[in-house]
């Protein structure tokens, strides 16, 4: 302790200077309190981040599903096929996520789809998701975050020729893919799904593809060397991500009559 006079013209002061070495309890406090601050601010972010790729995947999943709501309703009317409902398709879209659930209040039960749709009359199509998100600490009084995501389209009405002496026909269109060899009357088939697997990053050397082949990093995603990795049976690479967009398969839409180079598929054709 270092004691310093202060000479003044009626008093003598003294006034006592700390070292700054001894000053450890006061700097102690301060961390305290600054630290459980910043660690609440950081987590706030992150979940709010993670809400802004919850609703990401919601509008992703409400526009497949609102599709595919579009085309098969013409099949439903046409084709004499079974439509299957948005709720389905949307859970089924987000289950696939990773980590799908966390910023949801109540989970996966927390998401409410409702279905507007009509096939027949007006031929409207509206997908309704609703949705609360929950803040990091329950107890902290900001109320309820409510999300609403809307989907809006109409039932898509098919080809019906020109008119001409024959009235008229209805072309049926089918989905293909690049590299498939076979039609399919519903977008919704499981041979046109990927459905990747999750498995160690140890276990990728012993496994082999449908063709025999090893698999190899993907070159998109570029996954770590370790941890969980994604595949399918009959790819060639292994992913980091379960979202990756070398695990997307994409589908054409064609005439039934420009199919001739393709075979029914025997599960929704045969």
């Amino acid at each position: 302790m270092i004691k310093m006079k202060i000479p003044s013209l009626r008093l003598r002061k003294r006034v006592l200077f700390l070292p700054f070495g001894k000053a450890k309890g006061s700097m102690a406090l301060e961390g305290s309190l600054a630290l459980p601050l910043f660690l609440f601010f950081m987590m706030t972010v992150l979940l709010g981040l993670e809400a802004v790729r919850f609703q990401s995947n919601v509008l992703e999943a409400l526009h497949q599903s609102g599709n595919k709501a579009a085309f098969e309703g013409y099949l439903t009317k046409y084709a004499g096929k079974e439509r299957a409902g948005a709720k389905g398709q949307i859970r089924e879209y987000l289950d696939g996520q990773a980590y799908p659930y966390l910023c949801v209040a109540g989970g996966a039960e927390g998401v409410q789809v409702e279905e507007l749709s009509q096939t027949e009359g007006n031929g409207r199509i509206e997908i309704l998701v609703e949705y609360g998100l929950k803040p990091f600490i329950p107890c902290l009084p900001i109320g309820e975050i409510r999300v609403k995501d809307r989907f809006l389209s109409h039932l898509w009405i098919g080809y019906h020729g020109n008119g001409g002496e024959s009235g008229g026909t209805k072309e049926v269109y089918v989905y293909v893919t690049k590299t498939g060899s076979r039609y399919h009357l519903s977008v919704q088939c499981t041979y046109l799904g990927i459905r990747p697997s999750a498995v160690g990053y140890d276990e990728v050397g012993g496994l082999r593809n449908l063709s025999g082949g090893k698999y190899y990093a993907c070159q998109r995603c570029k996954p770590a060397k370790g941890g969980i990795v994604y595949l399918t049976k009959d790819g060639q690479a292994y992913h980091g991500r379960s979202d990756c967009s070398a695990l997307k398969r994409t589908v054409y839409m064609i005439p039934l009559g420009e199919a001739g180079g393709y075979g029914a598929c025997s599960k929704c054709a045969g």
